[in-house]
């Protein structure tokens, strides 16, 4: 009898010693989700009221953009698209905040002006920024792409039968024995019929300002032609108390985006309208053999789902392709509906990626800005969760919040730790390529190396990062206090720096290096 009950006292022992230890493993998740219900997710009244300021906001734009399409003389023909964190439900609202709604406008372009990509510009060459809109090849007006940048290739297009509209000047007109030279023509003909990505911003800019003044019941109603018209087109009515709600922001030419602030009662909701021309680059089976980034130019693990992730991403390129933006005096590739097609079914299987990546935003925002400026962006997030994505594919690593999070925070250290976020489309393009316009060329290896040491102290134990002052119900030293220590010297040693770094990135006394070498790891 006393060995039978000394039996049954083992295996009790033996399930309230595996009770506690479920229990201890189940302790971080619960910790974790605790936090983000409480600080990250939008609920109750703050996600009705988002809901209703996108709907007003949605509306209102509709309204503009079919103003700027009577100003434009038909430049603008659809209504806005909406894109961004907003509609691929990434984003995030900070208690010192409001969520950004982005919106692209598409610019009116004649489809048989296939702007066909022919891989990397050289330097020097004939190139032009302005996009022609009379210039017609059969197999396509040859542009080349730097970085980003998209341009025309003048050299290419002197190759191939090219059917050019121009004005030609006077003299040429009235003397025939000028030959004039196919190169010249080509630049004569972009001079009088183009799309300027700087002009794009500056008249879509005004168009705006025309519908937001109350002066104006029509945007062609200073136009002598419009008023002899016996059926003047229709445009809606925008009353006194939306035009009210809307403040139009100063022209920034470094930004490719008109911005505005919706007025919802003590909120002013941050509002972007991004001109765009979609549909016109062709990207030509060479670009997405040779230019198209691999996973495999920058991971070196598992890669046996390369393939697979590549067609997917191929495929989401042929279905909505590329859009070009106007941005610093280019037109620039912008890849914002091929992301929102490859993210919108990213947590079909139950995961919690979208979950991770809004977390993982909110400590940027609210713990690594503050401290050392915008070193991370929202951009450079999405494009590690898009990579994480293809190297973590198992449904198992993303069932749970915390495992999630702590892939994204694999591949974020990853990345740091080599200098170098490749742009998930673009081969060449380094997203971690800023340079800071300040004597030293140290900040921005400095700027990598302390979010590297943020990142990994996160990574060690999530939670005790995020409860600093003590994890719910934890007893004892963490196994995260070694990391948190290193994060602690790196920052004392280098504390002047970090304060430089600070106010470079504050008067954004930077610049971005689209194209360059992948640094060595």
């Amino acid at each position: 009898a006393k060995v039978e009950r000394a039996a049954e006292s083992t295996k009790e022992q033996n399930r309230q010693a595996f009770q506690e230890s479920l229990e201890m493993s189940e302790e971080p998740e619960k910790c974790l989700q605790q936090f983000y219900t409480s600080h990250v997710l939008l609920s109750g009244d703050k996600a009705r009221r988002v809901e209703e300021n996108f709907s007003a906001v949605e509306t209102l734009m509709d309204s503009i953009v079919k103003w700027a399409y009577q100003s434009s003389s038909g430049l603008y023909p659809q209504s806005p698209i909406s894109v961004g964190s907003y509609r691929e439900g990434l984003h995030l609202q900070p208690e010192d905040g409001s969520i950004n709604f982005d919106f692209l406008v598409p610019i009116r372009f004649n489809p048989k002006l296939a702007l066909v990509s022919g891989g990397l510009a050289k330097q020097p060459g004939h190139y032009e920024q302005r996009l022609p809109t009379y210039m017609f090849r059969d197999h396509g007006v040859p542009v080349r792409h730097w970085g980003t940048k998209i341009l025309v290739d003048l050299e290419a297009v002197e190759e191939a039968h090219v059917e050019v509209h121009c004005h030609k000047q006077k003299a040429w007109l009235e003397d025939d024995d000028i030959d004039l030279d196919e190169v010249d023509e080509y630049k004569e003909s972009l001079e009088h019929h183009n799309l300027d990505p700087i002009q794009i911003l500056k008249d879509f800019h005004r168009y705006i300002e025309i519908a937001l003044d109350p002066a104006y019941s029509h945007p062609l109603q200073n136009d002598l032609i419009f008023r002899q018209r016996l059926r003047p087109p229709k445009v809606p009515t925008i009353p006194p108390w939306m035009r009210q709600s809307i403040q139009l922001q100063a022209l920034r030419p470094a930004s490719p985006a008109i911005q505005l602030s919706f007025l919802a009662g003590p909120e002013a909701v941050p509002v972007r309208l991004v001109p765009a021309i979609q549909g016109a680059v062709k990207l030509s089976n060479q670009w997405l053999r040779e230019d198209l980034t691999h996973l495999s130019d920058w991971w070196a693990g598992d890669l046996t789902n390369e393939k697979r992730s590549f067609l997917q991403k191929v495929a989401a390129l042929q279905e909505v392709g590329p859009e070009l933006v106007a941005k610093g005096g280019f037109w620039r590739l912008s890849f914002s509906r091929p992301e929102t097609v490859l993210l919108q079914d990213i947590d079909a299987d139950g995961g919690q990626r979208r979950a991770a990546l809004r977390l993982l935003k909110f400590v940027n925002h609210t713990r690594w800005m503050p401290e050392y400026g915008k070193v991370l962006s929202s951009y450079h997030l999405k494009t590690i969760l898009l990579w994480c994505c293809e190297i973590y594919p198992q449904k198992a690593r993303w069932e749970t919040l915390l495992s999630s999070v702590q892939n994204l925070l694999k591949i974020l250290t990853h990345a740091l730790a080599k200098s170098n976020l490749p742009h998930y489309f673009l081969r060449p393009v380094n997203l971690f390529g800023k340079r800071y316009k300040s004597g030293p060329t140290i900040y921005g290896p400095l700027a990598l190396q302390v979010l590297r040491h943020e990142a990994e102290a996160m990574l060690a134990d999530i939670v005790e990062y995020l409860f600093p002052d003590g994890r719910p119900g934890a007893h004892g030293a963490s196994e995260g206090s070694e990391t948190m220590a290193a994060l602690q010297e790196f920052k004392e040693k280098h504390r002047e720096d970090l304060k430089e770094l600070k106010r470079l990135e504050e008067e954004r006394m930077y610049q971005e290096v689209e194209v360059g070498e992948v640094p060595e790891s």
